[in-house]
């Protein structure tokens, strides 16, 4: 999984997120363990207004993750609990 750490999603918060998404990945066992989640910092990924922007793949999930309640959400429904997190999903417009 990617998380942007690009200047408008750095002043968003993108820093502390990525602690809260390792925390919790490492409270679930789910980082840097066979079958695990790579959790790797980007530059821009745009849409910056909608950041800061965390893409899952193989799924190529784009997520609005804006509180420390959004990371623990994507961590314990998509990551370990497989499904995704609708409300978070990024859309592209018609």
């Amino acid at each position: 999984m990617f998380l942007c750490t690009g200047p408008r999603c750095t002043q968003r918060g993108a820093l502390q997120l990525w602690k809260t998404l390792r925390r919790h990945l490492l409270a679930h066992d789910r980082i840097e363990t066979p079958g695990g989640v790579l959790l790797t910092r980007t530059h821009c990924q745009f849409p910056c207004n909608l950041g800061p922007i965390e893409t899952v793949y193989p799924e190529a999930c784009w997520y609005g993750v804006r509180s420390h309640a959004d990371a623990q959400r994507l961590v314990e429904e998509h990551l370990v609990g497989g499904e995704l997190v609708e409300d978070l999903l990024i859309r592209a417009r018609p």
